[in-house]
């Protein structure tokens, strides 16, 4: 069947070839030159912040385990037995001052050491009279590094060390996330039909904001972006509930207690004003801190296939916050971002209507073409999401935004 699929009169950098959110091949593509080559947000150091702390994930479908030993140190490993492959930690978090495999009782330290197999003397025999060496079967070790208390890993040994990667916008990241106060949790987790790139797309894109989330309008105006080298993006944004109120847009929680607006602009995360209030940062590939004065939102994603993503997003609060305190951040956070209502419901009801949308063979093309090319300037253009585009062009190797 031929179908004649009308091209968008725009240089190809503008356009996004749809199928680059379907086709498998890219997907691997992606794991392979983007999430195994980068550096990968996993977790908050005050999520494991005690000896024998530790958490289990997913980056780019490899099974990692991340724990703090006895000297205060985070260690990262693959998250698989030197024996038979089995994933040793089932538990998504926890302590524990050993690991143990359920499969033939391999034990391992915090420090991925071997200490100990059932009945190893077998290994001891003519073709091997070494028997088994411990300091050779130890779990593997992944590269890893903390910026701000943010912890990342990398499994290239040939990717720059993370300042470099995170360059000029790591400074946008020492407050609030560098404070011994800090604490983070993650809220939840959610399955979606969506490609990952949807998520990132949308983080960047200003045009949406107060279109699809009303409750935005007159609330949170622009202020100036910045792109940075690397695909990553930081844009600045207001944050005034009054205006909202007049304008009539407050929805939620704000509708029914307006006098929570005052108790939400009143307890700063560390290094917030009322100068510079919100924020959003983007770590290419997929990355998202939306920090709104008293509370923010954490979000990083696990890529399944091309067409389902994991979300987990995190929540944080203070340490030194009395339970009241604790309560306003929390409700803060709701009205943006809780499960049944608010900006991430919509996101997702339209992510998910967009991975519905690109299987279309009539309607090859996105746009991405809002607004003259600039480094910095105002919400409601594409260049953010142009940004990332470019440096996903780069990391495949590609010269258009489309299938390889």
């Amino acid at each position: 069947m031929a179908v004649r699929i009308p091209k968008p009169a725009f240089p190809d950098e503008y356009l996004v070839d749809n199928r680059v959110y379907t086709d498998p091949r890219t997907f691997e593509l992606e794991r392979e030159r983007i999430f195994l080559r980068v550096w990968n947000f996993v977790c908050h150091e005050s999520e494991i912040p005690n000896p024998g702390d530790y958490l289990t994930t997913l980056v780019a479908g490899q099974p990692l385990l991340l724990c703090r030993n006895e000297e205060g140190q985070l260690k990262a490993f693959y998250n698989t037995c030197r024996h038979r492959a089995a994933q040793v930690v089932l538990e998504k978090a926890g302590n524990s001052r050993t690991f143990t495999c359920l499969y033939h009782l391999w034990c391992y330290d915090l420090n991925g050491r071997l200490l100990g197999a059932p009945e190893a003397e077998a290994y001891t025999t003519s073709y091997c009279p070494g028997g088994l060496r411990k300091e050779d079967t130890g779990l593997v070790p992944v590269r890893s590094e903390s910026m701000h208390r943010l912890v990342f890993v990398c499994f290239d040994e040939d990717t720059p060390a993370l300042p470099e990667y995170l360059g000029e916008l790591a400074e946008e990241l020492r407050f609030p996330f560098s404070s011994p106060d800090f604490k983070v949790e993650v809220v939840w987790t959610k399955t979606l039909r969506a490609n990952w790139k949807m998520q990132p797309e949308n983080s960047r894109d200003g045009y949406h904001a107060t279109l699809l989330h009303k409750r935005l309008r007159g609330v949170s105006p622009p202020r100036p972006f910045r792109l940075y080298p690397g695909g990553h993006a930081l844009q600045r944004l207001g944050l005034d509930y009054e205006k909202g109120r007049k304008a009539g847009t407050l929805d939620g929680i704000l509708a029914e207690q307006p006098e929570l607006a005052e108790k939400f602009m009143a307890y700063p995360l560390p290094g917030l004003t009322r100068e510079d209030p919100s924020k959003i940062v983007t770590l290419f590939p997929e990355v998202l801190f939306a920090i709104r004065y008293s509370t923010l939102i954490m979000e990083r994603q696990i890529a399944i296939g091309p067409e389902e993503t994991v979300f987990e997003t995190r929540h944080a609060y203070l340490k030194s916050d009395s339970e009241e305190v604790r309560d306003i951040r929390r409700k803060h956070w709701m009205l943006y971002w809780a499960q049944d209502s608010g900006n991430l419901v919509e996101d997702w009801t339209a992510w998910e209507a967009q991975q519905r949308g690109v299987q279309s063979i009539g309607a090859r093309y996105s746009l991405i073409a809002r607004g003259e090319p600039a480094e910095e300037g105002l919400r409601g253009d594409d260049n953010r999401i142009r940004s990332f585009w470019k440096e996903w062009r780069r990391c495949m190797g590609t010269s258009t935004n489309a299938p390889s």
